[in-house]
């Protein structure tokens, strides 16, 4: 079992703790604006790009805040930061901000070169994480995760597609049609046995929402194949 000093305030727990698999996060990423390939690399960017929190070995134990830990490593390799660096950047906003998953501020950001904080010290120039607190020009990595959505300066919940939603205050973070608390895959298997109107007439939602939810799952289930 991977082990994190008891001195970091913990965002898993906050965030919702001890929901997704190691395959859910796989499949998470690639629907997430990503594509299967970089969903593949989940278990490497685990080891490489993030560092260790507790985690027990083949249970479905990771977080909304790994999930958008993830998301954010996903848009830093794009940008070109190599794991190591993307690590030692996560490491030193652990020390700066007393925070486990510290990835799940807004205020992450990327010139391309350096991973920076939001905390300005000169106008147009922030902290680099990596670089332990270099001056330079950054962007935000937020505006590139359009599906997440952030309250108060975290990430709250994420938005795979129309109708579905993913909020560790719902179902412990399963995916559910959107205001409410029914999950997708009890909706998805649902239309197997009673069909699109008959699981909408069931559960008391829109025909759209049951073919939101069959789309996602069938999508989930393709990239994980």
């Amino acid at each position: 079992m991977s082990t994190l000093t008891d001195d970091y305030r913990s965002t898993r727990g906050n965030l919702g703790q001890g929901v997704y698999s190691l395959k859910d996060l796989r499949a998470f990423v690639a629907l997430g604006g990503g594509e299967r390939r970089e969903g593949e690399r989940v278990p490497s960017w685990l080891e490489s790009a993030l560092n260790p929190v507790p985690h027990e070995r083949w249970r479905p134990d990771y977080s909304f805040s790994d999930l958008i830990s993830l998301f954010v490593v996903r848009e830093l390799r794009r940008k070109g930061h190599p794991p190591r660096a993307i690590r030692l950047a996560e490491a030193w906003l652990r020390e700066k901000w007393n925070m486990d998953r510290p990835f799940v501020s807004d205020d992450i950001r990327s010139d391309g070169v350096n991973i920076f904080d939001g905390n300005e010290v000169i106008p147009g120039q922030i902290e680099a994480a990596d670089l332990g607190g270099q001056q330079t020009m950054r962007e935000m990595v937020k505006d590139r995760l359009v599906s997440v959505q952030y309250s108060a300066g975290w990430a709250a919940y994420w938005v795979p597609m129309k109708n579905v939603l993913v909020d560790p205050r719902v179902q412990f973070g399963e995916p559910v049609i959107a205001g409410t608390r029914l999950s997708t895959e009890l909706v998805a298997d649902a239309v197997l046995t009673f069909g699109q109107d008959g699981a909408a007439e069931r559960f008391g939602v829109s025909a759209e929402a049951v073919s939101s939810a069959t789309e996602f799952e069938g999508k989930r289930a393709a990239v994980v194949a």
